[in-house]
């Protein structure tokens, strides 16, 4: 602690009194220094005898007798003194002429310190001393060059140690350059050392206080019952520490109660604890919070866990609260709770520890138990992209009457192609109340099944009243409402549906984030933008999610999006590499109906980069579950239209003609077939040089209407690259353009909030930028390596148009050649990002 206190030097209040002490000619000085367990009174003291002995005054460092008159008193641990001593301290510090100097811990109850602390504070305020701040202890760990420590080790320092001298000294010698561990594990170790000093009372109350701020001397009095008196002065002990201090960190705080109870023992530890319990409930005043800390330090108690159960059924909406709080209440002796659990650890997005709370309850003799068991087990599998196992689990488990997991039962077992199966899990009648949630759960169930048996019309009113449901369920599905909406509305081509639902969600989810389900409905969110021309704002959401924490169903949405979104940019190698990415995830995932959507986007970019062998078991898969399902409209049609897409680009028209009826077929059922089938026959006649002004404008302002944007801009495109005449060719350029336009003007979601007024949006070009907006263009597409042709068809521009901007901006560069206007676009471009 020498070492420390000379490194930071002594506080400024305390070298105030070392110059009053050794002032010429000296004066009568009275100073007092307080603080907790090794925050440097002693080190301050030591230094003030010094400096005094070093001017020839006489010290004592002992309470002087009746007849003793030293020129200096320097009192270390006053309050150690008993009161008579306090008492006679106190009254040499009121005499005028006398220098008295002493350290104290805080002990405010204490009557006698108080009346010392009193005289001296009419002289002086008194010198506080405490834990040191982030910046004191980067100091202190500078090496001797002054370069200051890691950020990440401050960081540490001050969680371990709170910033308390002792500790941080201790830390700070240990080593050099300490991991996380040794930080933790030296200042626990010292942490215990120095609390052996303590008496048993102390410690006793000292445990006790480390369990909540909240805790005071009623609560400690009825614990350890004793007197009010004695337990007030056993709080005032334990807080004049300085180790409970409201300032520390909650994990400092479990830190002081876990040495605590090392060095009294287990047994006294949980004697403490299952007294203050017994008294906490007693009294009526057993908090949420100790609660939890109780039953986690192994204490079993019926009131205990019913306590903890009331707080974990209120806080649904933490569900990473209510599965602590669930799992501390099974600790606590209520079994009967382990569903609610693995429903709380799955809402929290901890699928493996919730799958791994449903393998006991599997074999469960209470049927609730074990229907709730395949419930959370089978919407993990789901999660985790393998709906076969979930379908597995819901035939074992047989029709259920209660309306959650028959809701649940009827998702998966349609999503895997038995709608037989689906139907008679619905039919089961409910034996339970019809409370909100089992209503919306039977509607959106319900609606489901209408989807494949009949036209989405009917289906979306149903979707539609399951929404309208304020539902914050406490009981996993599948799949969540919101998603289902949303993809039943993007198969059917109902945009405007697709993305109210599903935006609604993602601007809850910002205030009220879903650990489980919210990657699930940002990805649907982007691919919505994708699908009608965003492209920015497709990337930008997915840009925002950490793949790291995907799990498999959402992991090939994200590969499929970034495949769609690089096909769609003209982006060759991005292709590749997010097909393969993608394709590597389908290789252990199990295809259902609600993964066509990316299935499909992967077909058309196999048929780009040749690669449609690889997919085959997965198509015929797709196609399999359609077939059982009686080839729904509603769910078919979108992979019919990529079927469309894979076969033009493969350049086999065989391979389009089946997909091509199939879509004919539909049409009378469904009018976003009837406008698919009318685009792929334009498409077909454009690429065979048969344009058709009209046409192409019904046809691409009929996929827009649908949702469809960027492939209504990339027929329209098409056909003004195929158009003989130039006339033509620029109303197809003009379509596309005004099509994009359109789009971006609704681009935003649904009551999304309005850009600041000169807030730009994407990438704003730079007030310096030589370039124009357009010219940027270009040039960004231009050093992908694109060709003028290429060029012209993303900006619905022609290709002598890209020849003109490419020679105005060599102009504009003064490059005297080709390869110098690359390069400096290169680093123009690179130094702007």
């Amino acid at each position: 602690m020498t070492e420390l206190v000379a490194l930071q030097s002594l506080p400024a209040a305390a070298k105030v009194v070392v110059d009053a002490l050794t002032a010429t000619p000296p004066g009568p000085v009275k100073a007092l220094v307080t603080g907790g367990v090794g925050t440097g009174k002693s080190t301050v003291l030591a230094a003030i005898r010094e400096a005094m002995r070093a001017t020839g005054a006489a010290v004592s460092t002992r309470l002087p007798g009746p007849q003793e008159r030293p020129a200096v008193v320097v009192i270390d641990d006053a309050h150690l003194l008993g009161p008579e001593e306090l008492s006679r301290l106190a009254e040499l510090a009121g005499a005028p002429d006398s220098t008295v100097v002493a350290a104290a811990e805080p002990r405010e109850s204490d009557e006698a310190l108080r009346a010392l602390v009193t005289a001296i504070e009419r002289e002086r305020p008194r010198i506080t001393l405490g834990p040191l701040a982030a910046a004191d202890v980067s100091r202190l760990l500078a090496d001797p060059s002054g370069h200051p420590p890691r950020g990440e080790l401050v960081t540490n320092m001050m969680v371990a140690t709170a910033g308390i001298p002792f500790l941080v000294s201790a830390v700070a010698d240990s080593a050099r350059h300490p991991s996380p561990n040794t930080v933790a594990q030296t200042a626990f170790f010292t942490l215990i050392e120095r609390l052996r000093r303590l008496a048993e009372p102390e410690l006793d109350a000292l445990l006790v206080c480390s369990l909540s701020y909240d805790l005071g001397a009623a609560d400690l009095a009825a614990a350890l019952a004793v007197p009010a008196e004695r337990a007030q002065l056993l709080v005032d002990r334990a807080r004049a520490t300085g180790l409970v201090e409201p300032s520390h960190s909650p994990h400092f705080l479990r830190s002081v109660h876990r040495a605590a109870a090392q060095v009294v023992g287990n047994a006294r530890h949980r004697e403490l604890e299952t007294s203050l319990l017994r008294s906490q409930i007693d009294m009526s005043t057993l908090s949420p919070a100790l609660a939890l800390r109780l039953a986690e330090h192994g204490v079993r108690d019926q009131q205990l866990a019913d306590v903890l159960r009331e707080q974990a059924a209120a806080g649904r909406g933490d569900p990473a609260s209510a599965a602590r709080l669930y799992r501390a209440a099974v600790d606590a002796g209520a079994a009967e709770l382990r569903p609610e659990l693995a429903d709380a650890l799955a809402r929290s997005g901890d699928c493996a520890a919730a799958a791994g709370e449903t393998d006991d309850l599997l074999g469960s003799a209470d049927p609730r138990e074990r229907a709730a068991a395949v419930r959370v087990a089978a919407s993990m599998a789901a999660h985790t992209g393998n709906s076969a196992q979930a379908a597995e689990l819901f035939t074992w488990l047989g029709p259920y009457p209660e309306a959650v997991v028959s809701a649940a039962a009827t998702i998966v077992l349609t999503s895997v192609g038995d709608a037989a199966a689906a139907a008679a899990a619905l039919a089961a009648a409910d034996a339970g109340p019809p409370t909100a949630a089992s209503r919306a759960a039977r509607t959106l169930a319900d609606g489901l099944l209408t989807t494949v048996s009949g036209p989405y019309s009917a289906a979306a009113t149903k979707l539609g009243q399951a929404m309208a449901v304020e539902y914050s369920a406490a009981q996993v599905l599948p799949d969540s409402p919101v998603a289902v909406v949303t993809l039943a509305a993007l198969h059917a081509g109902d945009p405007v549906r697709a993305r109210s639902v599903i935006s609604r969600a993602v601007r809850a989810g910002r205030d009220n984030p879903d650990p489980l389900y919210g990657h699930r409905h940002r990805l649907l969110l982007a691919w919505a933008k994708m699908q009608d021309g965003h492209l920015a704002g497709a990337g930008s959401d997915l840009a925002s999610i950490d793949d790291a924490a995907l799990q498999r169903r959402d992991a090939l949405w994200a590969a499929a999006l970034r495949t769609a979104i690089a096909r769609r940019g003209g982006d060759t190698g991005a292709v590749h590499k997010h097909w393969y990415a993608a394709v590597e995830v389908l290789a252990e995932y199990s295809v259902d109906l609600f993964s066509l959507l990316p299935l499909g986007e992967l077909w058309v970019a196999s048929a780009r980069i040749r690669q449609q062998d690889r997919l085959a078991p997965a198509l015929e898969q797709a196609f399999a579950i359609l077939s059982a399902l009686g080839n729904p409209p509603t769910w078919s049609v979108p992979l019919h239209w990529a079927g469309v897409h894979a076969g033009i680009l493969a350049g086999d028209p065989g391979a389009v003609t089946p997909h091509g009826q199939a879509l004919a077929a539909a049409a009378a059922h469904s009018p976003f077939a009837k406008a698919l089938a009318g685009a792929g026959r334009t498409w077909l006649r454009v690429l065979a040089n048969q344009v058709d002004a009209d046409e192409v404008n019904t046809a691409s302002h009929s996929l827009a209407q649908f949702g469809l944007t960027s492939d209504a801009t990339r027929l329209a495109g098409q056909a003004a690259l195929q158009a003989s005449d130039p006339k033509v060719s620029g109303l197809m350029l003009q379509i596309a353009r005004d099509l994009k336009v359109a789009a971006g003007e609704g681009g935003e979601e649904p009551g999304a909030p309005a850009p600041e007024p000169g807030s730009g949006t994407g990438h704003a070009r730079p007030t310096s930028s030589p370039l124009s907006d357009r010219e940027r263009e270009v040039a960004e597409l231009l050093l992908m390596g694109m060709p003028y042709r290429d060029i012209g068809a993303q900006l619905f521009i022609s290709a002598k148009t890209v020849e003109h901007h490419v020679a105005r901006i060599r102009r504009r560069l003064g490059a005297e050649s080709r390869s110098e206007m690359l390069s400096m676009l290169r680093a123009m471009l690179t130094s702007e990002a």
